[in-house]
């Protein structure tokens, strides 16, 4: 019987750890962090139908003439609405320890009219289910990839290279990096950077290679250093560091000891798997 119960724990827990790393709002929009997907939900009631031309309601507001019409309706309400959230949810991310991307594009021109060219291209996914009298709708946009707003907000890419250090370390190839961030208040951001307790950037849009950064994403948050996609991310064999706090004006930075950078950038192949963007951060929920 114990036996069972701690089968039934551990697949409880796998389970759990298994669940994605999401920031909700008001609204119910969601950035979805370890998939890298911002997502909203809306429900629309369906308007009445009223078919009878000697009905009162006959035409009226919020009526219409037959139930595909009424379904026409609900959803055309309802993609205005989301389109507006996801819009809402997008600018408020913080973008990384200085602002977030509404703040960026009030600073960069060129973000802003990208990004309001991203926005007006219609580029969301959209699920409608109907449920009696009620249209469940939800739409998303992807933060990564070539249709993704990482590829559509401009930002100076692999401008330096990855530090190295002059402490003699063993050299040792490790597939990516595994930051452990779950027991500190982290906020989550598109471009944070990890930097050594001396001050030292050692991870930053300025190192890494922008198609990398499109494709599978600048950074990605998990709870669990185990599962699906982990592996994809940072390979394996990556370096698992522990951070010691947090920086920046939005504490989305991370810092961790010199000597664990030391370590993890003593291999040339280590290096340019950080330019690769196989970065991963532990946080709680």
């Amino acid at each position: 019987m114990k036996r069972i119960y701690l089968c039934l724990v551990f697949l409880l827990s796998v389970s759990l750890g298994s669940k994605p790393v999401e920031d909700k709002d008001i609204y119910s929009s969601i950035v979805n962090w370890t998939d890298l997907v911002v997502s909203s939900f809306v429900k629309e009631t369906i308007p009445k139908i009223v078919f009878d031309e000697e009905d009162p309601e006959f035409s009226g507001k919020n009526t219409a003439t037959s139930q595909g019409k009424a379904h026409s309706m609900a959803r055309k309400k309802a993609r205005e609405k989301l389109r507006v959230r996801l819009s809402q949810r997008l600018e408020s991310i913080l973008f990384n320890a200085d602002y977030t991307v509404y703040e960026y594009t009030q600073v960069n021109q060129q973000a802003r009219l990208r990004l309001n060219s991203y926005i007006g291209s219609e580029k969301e996914e959209y699920d409608f289910q109907f449920v009696k009298n009620v249209l469940e709708a939800k739409a998303s946009l992807p933060l990564k990839g070539k249709d993704g707003i990482i590829a559509h907000i401009p930002l100076e890419y692999g401008q330096e290279s990855v530090p190295e250090f002059s402490e003699e370390v063993v050299p040792v190839e490790f597939s990516g990096l595994v930051v452990d961030a779950r027991h500190l208040s982290l906020k989550r951001a598109l471009f944070p950077k990890i930097q050594t307790d001396r001050g030292l950037d050692i991870y930053s849009p300025v190192y890494v290679k922008e198609a990398y950064a499109i494709e599978t994403g600048y950074i990605v948050y998990r709870e669990e250093q185990t599962g699906k996609g982990v592996e994809a991310k940072v390979g394996k064999n990556p370096y698992f560091v522990l951070a010691l706090g947090t920086a920046g004006k939005n504490q989305t930075d991370l810092i961790i000891p010199t000597d664990e950078a030391a370590k993890l950038l003593s291999h040339p192949e280590s290096r340019k798997n950080l330019t690769r963007c196989r970065v991963l951060i532990l946080v709680s929920r």
